[in-house]
Order: structure tokens, then C-alpha cells, then sequence
């Protein structure tokens, strides 16, 4: 299992007054960093949704996101996703990990997600496919 990995620039929209990045694009990049590893590693959920009219994809349950150091206009960024960690049938973890180029930590998170359903009583969290799972492990 190895670490998804995706580069991108910090672009002026990205930061506030103070010329950092915004705290609440870390909180984005984490859900867009989720899409990206997803489609990467072969799950589709459109694709699913539209094969499944139940399927409601992964929903996000949780979030904790801690900033280490500032991440500024122009930067380039590092964001690393560890393979997910089953918490049980029905929820996994996500540990997100931003860096500078030269190393330095700039944030660092965690998302916890369900499998979700729907099937007239509700969003459920169930227990997400075996093949999934193994896509998603890497």
C-alpha cells in the first residue's frame, strides 16, 4: 500500500489578506485529493451512481485538520493521502499530509468517511464492497 500523491500550485485566489493560504482550501483539497485518488485507483462513483440509484457515494463524518507551517501565493504543494484505514465494516479513515517542496509540513488532517445507501429510510453507512476496498488499499 503506498501513499496517493498529487502536486499543485497555490494560486492567489487561494489566500487570504495576509497573502496564506485560506484554511478552509485545505479542508477542499482534502475532499478534492479524495475524488483524484478515488478515480486514480479505478472507483468511479458516478459511474456507480448511476449503475446503483441507492449508491449515495462516501460521505464525509468526520474532519480534523491541523496547519504546521504557512503555505503562500505561488507555492507548490505536496499533498500525500495514506491508503485508508478500515475503522470497521462501514468506516475508513483518511490522514492527509501537505508539504513544501523542500519538505516542510505545511498541514495535516483526517477524514473519516462512510459507504453510503440509501434505500427509502435514509442515508446508512454499509459495508463497502470487497473490491473497493482493495482498489482503494492500493
Amino acid at each position: 500500500m503506498s501513499d496517493f500523491v498529487r502536486r499543485f500550485l497555490v494560486h492567489w485566489n487561494d489566500c487570504d489578506p495576509a497573502r496564506i493560504v485560506f484554511h478552509a482550501n485545505f479542508i477542499r483539497w482534502m475532499d478534492e485529493g479524495f475524488t483524484d485518488m478515488t478515480r486514480a485507483r479505478g472507483v468511479d462513483f458516478a459511474a456507480m451512481a448511476g449503475a446503483d440509484p441507492h449508491f449515495r457515494g462516501s460521505p464525509l463524518v468526520d474532519l480534523r485538520c491541523a496547519f504546521r507551517a504557512p503555505a503562500r501565493f505561488a507555492d507548490m504543494l505536496e499533498h500525500r493521502i495514506a491508503p485508508p484505514a478500515f475503522t470497521g465494516g462501514r468506516s475508513f479513515r483518511l490522514a492527509h499530509r501537505f508539504l513544501l517542496e523542500d519538505g516542510t509540513l505545511v498541514a495535516e488532517g483526517e477524514q473519516t468517511r462512510i459507504w453510503g445507501r440509501d434505500e427509502g429510510e435514509g442515508l446508512r453507512a454499509v459495508p463497502m464492497p470487497e473490491e473497493v476496498r482493495r482498489r482503494l488499499e492500493g
